[in-house]
């Protein structure tokens, strides 16, 4: 017998948990898996700055596409090659298309 809210083990003959003072039950449920889900993120657009960035992907994310930013600073090591390369907004490959039509309807030149 289990507790199911504790998952203390008792022997045959009990019927509550002493800590929780609830029901025992015969066998625990299986543990949910912990297994992140994988994503892939696809590139959509680059901008010379965060700001612009920020503003891509809040319209996105009003639109609930989820969308992330990346960036090439090095986490600040070479501050001169800062955004060289720019700010990337980043969507899940099944929303790309979507995503793509969204920031169309809103004038951006993909």
């Amino acid at each position: 017998m289990f507790c199911p809210k504790c998952k203390a083990e008792y022997r045959e003959g009990f019927l509550r948990c002493t800590d929780c003072d609830i029901d025992l039950v015969f066998e625990l449920p299986p543990e949910p898996d912990d297994i992140p889900e994988y994503v892939d993120w696809i590139n959509l657009i680059s901008f010379p700055d965060k700001y612009e960035a920020d503003l891509a992907q809040g319209l996105l994310e009003a639109n609930d596409i989820e969308a992330v930013t990346t960036s090439d600073d090095c986490g600040s090591a070479y501050p001169s090659m800062t955004y060289v390369q720019g700010i990337r907004l980043m969507v899940k490959k099944e929303e790309l298309e979507l995503a793509k039509e969204v920031l169309r309807d809103a004038e951006y030149k993909l």
